[in-house]
């Protein structure tokens, strides 16, 4: 996420001749339409739905034990892959910066964070460190990007609603001030980093896996499982976004120019996937040895042949569709073809499993692929309820992109004054006069129309005996915090020292079970390790064949499938110190005086005593002389500035 501010444009500024954000959209109209569609009652639509996910359910729970064994690690490579492709872009859009990525940002968030989930419902092929590490972090970064708006949620469902104490609950205090924002953006790159991480760890571990299980050792394969780890994720998320525009109505923030990003990632992704196994199948014709060539007929001939062809025609050929611009802007073609190719893509883990060369019949490869596809209820049934808790959008974000692009989109001065008089954290909607309080210290409150007026009034009122300051914003406020010099360091340092505690535990781990299976114990680790610097000089001519202490058949046969899981194990304990230091920074970052919830959607500077002469009056004159679009502001409120300026 870029660390510069969003100043409000002359005119809506299209991507590629297509706005990626509705014109009409405003910061108070994006909260109104998330809020409202999380904090409504339940519809029909959504009860049927619900119940309609019951039968895949009950499908896969009746299939599971009737499966063959061998069909469990296909299934859970499948659910690693979409995990890893969802999280992979997350991550690679959070870190780019793409200020669209808002309106599926969410949408991949979650989706990653459920594959994830369903994974460890299944026997998986990885190490479970890597796994857990891929959980761990899905669950970081959707949690940290969800911060600001369960705040919002908190502000818009009322102080005696029961989900608003829930909500209350879950925002740690979040009330949108300069160093809170500033915490976020960093530990959002931070968690996006460390997914990033932890994806590309879990997709090495199952090429690994894959090697060891069949004969594919070329160096296309952990590059194909990447490529078509992205691609299936891609093809879920046109799905997802499809079929979220329809439902909810909201055209206006995935917009067909998200439609069309994702069709093009389509086709790039597809296209490459293509480009690794046609260059498999080419090599083993020109170059293989028989071997290689009998494998090559079996896949495209034998028993793995129904595999194969079902992700060629399935995963792979349609993507390339998307050259044709009609079909690519088309929400229905998009939606069905990423449906299509991600559940095509799951053919690969089959072929990685040598499922076909197990022998197993016809009967059971359908009744494997049915319970998988039923293992897809869980995942709607996840997304029903998740988005029925929590925007499927991301409010924060979509706030700065509307700021960006609309130049009506900056909040409007509230109405009705808000009562000043309220103790720090309070939360007191504008229109329920609050209970009288004991006296407060003098304060004033300003309101102005972007972030850019903020800063440059911050700037106004800051010198030697300057009173105390504070900005607060509905979207980040970087250049406010600049002004207010306010700094956030713990992050990055705990973050680092979570991910040096994760490695060396790991590797202590595996060091005392190692010493189990040995003859010695640890003497014999010690012996091992200490090898290397005991061979003799001269080198000798010969070596034996076999060590003279026992290789236990429990250690890895590679330095790569212990440095896989240390790399996994090193992004769980990031994610875990990132976590805890984003919670502290969001508990200092409320400390004085937290404006009411009525302003919780406009650009506030608050203004206290520091210790010299506070004198509100002067204060407020210093900020009316300010010019009207360098710092002046919309309204002042406080007991010595009297009724509301305008």
């Amino acid at each position: 996420m870029a660390e510069h501010a969003f100043p409000p444009a002359a005119e809506p500024v299209p991507l590629y001749g297509t706005p990626v954000i509705g014109a009409e959209e405003t910061v108070s109209s994006i909260a109104a339409a998330l809020a409202g569609s999380v904090l409504a009652p339940a519809g029909r639509l959504w009860r049927l739905a619900v119940a309609g996910t019951l039968v895949p359910i009950l499908v896969w729970a009746g299939l599971r034990s009737a499966a063959p064994a061998a069909f469990g690690p296909a299934g859970a490579a499948w659910w690693i892959g979409l995990a890893a492709g969802c999280l992979l872009i997350s991550g690679l859009l959070l870190l780019a910066g793409v200020a669209w990525r808002c309106g599926i940002g969410r949408l991949t968030q979650t989706a990653a964070l459920l594959c994830a989930g369903l994974a460890a419902l299944h026997p998986v092929p990885v190490h479970p460190v890597s796994l857990g590490a891929l959980l761990l972090a899905s669950l970081g970064l959707w949690a940290a990007a969800l911060l600001p708006d369960l705040a919002v949620l908190r502000d818009a469902a009322g102080p005696d609603c029961r989900r608003a104490r829930l909500y209350r609950t879950l925002s740690a205090g979040w009330c949108g001030s300069a160093l809170q924002w500033l915490a976020w953006e960093r530990a959002c790159r931070g968690f996006g980093l460390l997914g990033i991480l932890a994806a590309v760890a879990v997709l090495i571990d199952l090429a690994l896996a894959a090697a060891l299980r069949t004969d594919r050792h070329d160096t296309l394969l952990p590059v194909a499982l990447l490529v078509e780890a992205v691609l299936s994720g891609a093809g879920l998320i046109a799905a997802l976004a499809m079929t979220l525009r329809r439902s909810r109505g909201l055209d206006g923030l995935i917009t067909g120019r998200h439609l069309d990003i994702l069709g093009r990632l389509l086709l790039a992704f597809g296209l490459a996937a293509l480009y690794c196994h046609v260059t498999e199948i080419v090599t083993a014709l020109l170059y293989g040895d028989a071997a290689e060539r009998a494998r090559l007929t079996r896949r495209l001939l034998g028993d793995e042949a129904p595999a194969f062809w079902t992700l060629m025609l399935a995963g792979l050929l349609p993507t390339q569709l998307f050259w044709i611009p009609a079909i690519r802007r088309s929400a229905l073609a998009l939606g069905l073809i990423g449906a299509l190719v991600a559940i095509g893509l799951g053919a690969d883990h089959v072929l990685a499993t040598r499922i076909g060369a197990t022998g197993a019949a016809v009967a059971d490869l359908l009744t494997a692929g049915v319970a998988t596809l039923g293992s897809a209820g869980l995942f709607v049934l996840g997304l029903l309820l998740l988005f029925r808790l929590v925007p499927p959008v991301g409010i924060a974000e979509t706030r700065q992109l509307a700021l960006a692009q609309n130049a009506h989109a900056a909040p409007r001065v509230p109405e009705i004054a808000p009562d000043t008089r309220l103790g720090p954290f309070a939360v007191q909607p504008l229109a329920k006069s609050p209970p009288q309080s004991p006296v407060q210290p003098p304060g004033l409150i300003a309101i102005f129309a972007s972030e850019a007026g903020l800063a440059e009034a911050a700037r106004g009122l800051s010198g030697p005996r300057a009173p105390r300051l504070d900005a607060f914003g509905p979207v980040p406020t970087p250049e406010a915090g600049a002004a207010l010099r306010r700094r956030e360091r713990s992050l990055s340092r705990l973050a680092l020292f979570g991910a040096f505690l994760g490695f060396a535990a790991f590797l202590a781990i595996c060091i005392v079970g190692f010493g189990g299976d040995m003859p010695d114990g640890p003497a014999s680790v010690a012996a091992l390790l200490a090898r290397p610097f005991s061979w003799p000089n001269p080198w000798p001519n010969s070596w034996p064949t076999a060590w003279p202490t026992p290789w236990p058949a429990s250690w890895p046969l590679s330095w790569a499938m212990t440095a896989v899981p240390a790399l996994s194990a090193a992004a769980a304990g990031g994610v875990l110190g990132l976590a805890v230091a984003l919670v502290s920074a969001v508990r200092v970052g409320r400390a004085g005086r937290v404006p009411p919830s009525a302003l919780s959607g406009h650009f506030v500077l608050t203004i206290e005593p520091s210790g010299a002469p506070f004198i509100p009056a002067a204060l407020a004159r210093r900020l009316n002389a300010l010019p009207a679009d360098a710092g002046r502001p919309l309204a002042l409120y406080g007991l010595a500035a009297g009724e509301p300026q305008r």
